[in-house]
């Protein structure tokens, strides 16, 4: 199950938003390293911090704790460091309807690292061919784009997108800090993990 609402984005500053790798790696007796990745993808690691928020977006947070049975239900997340794509690359077209996976490229030097994005923005995509706008469907529930375009053109889009994460624990501390509902708050940073699709 997987719940297509987006948690809070009025995050503090002093968030910290973070991805993680999984890498083996053995030392030889020379000193070389022999290194092996065990994920393909990174996931992403948040601590979110909600302290200087007013009281009702407090409320918010853990209404979707609960809602979500802690670390059971995903939902969708800001990343606030990584939430834009523009003018990354489909391919070409075919000349006839195609579905294709919205991805991210991210590159450093001749490496090139493609994220597929399965939780796009609702309205935020366009797709372009050859740099002009063309109509697409776009499922903003997995990331697929329908569209039919003259065969050979470059294939692009631009739009926003979120990631799916799940609350990392299943407690969420609450502090009242003055009588009535909205003087509850948040006592501790909220821990989010990416999860995978």
């Amino acid at each position: 199950m997987f719940n297509e609402a987006r948690l809070l984005d009025k995050v503090a500053y002093g968030s910290e938003f973070g991805q993680e790798f999984n890498t083996r790696i053995m030392a030889l007796r020379s000193g070389v390293e022999r290194r092996n990745a065990n994920w393909s993808m990174p996931l992403g690691k948040y601590r979110v911090m909600y302290d200087r928020l007013n009281a009702p977006d407090h409320i918010l947070v853990a209404q979707a704790h609960m809602a979500s049975m802690g670390a059971l239900i995903p939902f969708r997340f800001k990343d606030w460091t990584d939430f834009e794509a523009s003018a990354e690359s489909l391919g070409a077209a075919t000349g006839v309807e195609q579905q294709v996976q919205l991805v991210k490229g991210y590159q450093f030097g001749s490496i090139t690292l493609s994220r597929i994005i399965k939780k796009p923005v609702s309205g935020s995509v366009t797709i372009y061919a050859n740099g002009s706008p063309i109509s697409a469907t776009i499922d903003y529930t997995t990331g697929i784009a329908t569209f039919t375009a003259t065969d050979g053109d470059a294939i692009t889009w631009s739009g926003q997108f979120d990631i799916p994460v799940r609350f990392e624990s299943d407690r969420l501390d609450i502090s009242a800090e003055s009588r009535g509902q909205n003087g509850l708050i948040l006592s501790s940073d909220v821990g989010l993990v990416e999860v995978r699709l």
